[in-house]
């Protein structure tokens, strides 16, 4: 966290990401980034994702493909990404999930409403749109209606949330008529998120602050774009990382998904709060929950209240130290975690 790029919004940001359409060639760019002096894990399966727009209540939505779905597919995985929502830092981690299971069952991914710019031609209506959906409640109603229009009723969902997608997929249930297969909540900001660590610091920026962000990056994508690579390799400076982190990063520095994400970020401090208990209660038996060890925005003492007042549910608690941001540094660990964790509900 020492550089500016670093720093630009350290806490906010580095949970769950963002993406960049305009980067397609990723081999080019991973090249660019090399000579920059950064170390990457290339992901092959990449280069065979689809990564579509698909219209959601109106707004262009950027999801990610491993499969197709088809008749004879019974089940399907599906991510719900943090905030910001961008669906490409989940690229490598989805493609090994995949891959767990011999790429029988599609893994889909689906970027939250606002948090990535559409193809070009789309953004006045986009940016006309992306303020009525982008609140927290309207993330919620966005992914019913992705879920509804895309996926078949009859087709058993898994549904892997991360971060405050674990409180976005506890919404959902109640409004879906898909037999659910489990949800695996991964480093779950479902409840208290003001009164974390990481809650308490930027609960009064996001309050009085946020504006600024916006400014900041405006200022940065007006630079050349050896310029900012050369920021992002600084940013990343020692660390191995997928090339889906870097790709996705480049696109970080854009006003409009970043405003919209800090407004989320701000009205989930005010929602968040105590932990909806009748709604947990009524979807124990298909819940399963992944805590970390060291997670300023889910601290462990949040597993042990959980397990006190449900005693019955399937929590782990990381034991390796792998940071909230997972994507960054244990893409393919958690991938083998959940892909095994998933056998038992198969």
């Amino acid at each position: 966290m020492q550089a500016t790029f670093r720093t630009l919004l350290p806490k906010l940001f580095r949970p769950n990401f963002i993406i960049n359409e305009r980067c397609c060639n990723k081999s080019q760019v991973i090249s660019q980034f090399h000579n920059c002096g950064i170390n990457t894990v290339y992901n092959m399966e990449s280069e065979a994702n689809r990564m579509e727009f698909i219209d959601v209540l109106g707004m262009p939505t950027s999801v990610l493909k491993y499969g197709k779905l088809s008749q004879d597919v019974k089940n399907i995985f599906l991510v719900i990404p943090g905030n910001p929502g961008v669906v490409e830092y989940y690229d490598y981690f989805m493609s090994h999930l995949y891959d767990k299971h011999d790429k029988h069952i599609p893994v889909w991914g689906v970027s939250h409403a606002g948090h990535v710019l559409p193809p070009a031609g789309n953004q006045p209506l986009y940016k006309k749109l992306s303020y009525e959906v982008c609140s927290l409640e309207g993330q919620i109603r966005h992914k019913v209606a992705f879920i509804k229009e895309n996926i078949p009723s009859n087709v058993r969902l898994f549904l892997i949330g991360h971060s405050i997608g674990c409180y976005i997929i506890l919404k959902v249930l109640d409004q879906l008529d898909h037999p659910i297969g489990r949800c695996f909540m991964l480093f779950p900001t479902i409840e208290r998120m003001a009164l974390t660590p990481n809650g308490r610091l930027n609960t009064p920026l996001l309050k009085y602050l946020r504006w600024l962000a916006p400014m900041l990056v405006y200022g940065i994508d007006m630079l050349p774009e050896r310029t900012r690579k050369w920021m992002i390799a600084r940013h990343f400076n020692d660390e191995n990382v997928p090339e889906c982190v870097l790709s996705a990063t480049l696109g970080l520095v854009n006003p409009f998904c970043v405003s919209n994400a800090l407004y989320m970020a701000h009205i989930e401090m005010q929602t968040v709060t105590d932990l909806d208990e009748a709604l947990v209660k009524r979807h124990l038996d298909c819940l399963s929950f992944y805590y970390g060890s060291t997670d300023n925005w889910c601290p462990v003492q949040y597993s042990r209240d959980f397990k006190k007042l449900f005693p019955n549910c399937d929590i782990r608690v990381c034991e390796k130290g792998y940071s909230h941001a997972y994507v960054i540094d244990a893409s393919l660990d958690m991938a083998d975690i959940v892909g095994e964790w998933s056998n038992n509900f198969l």
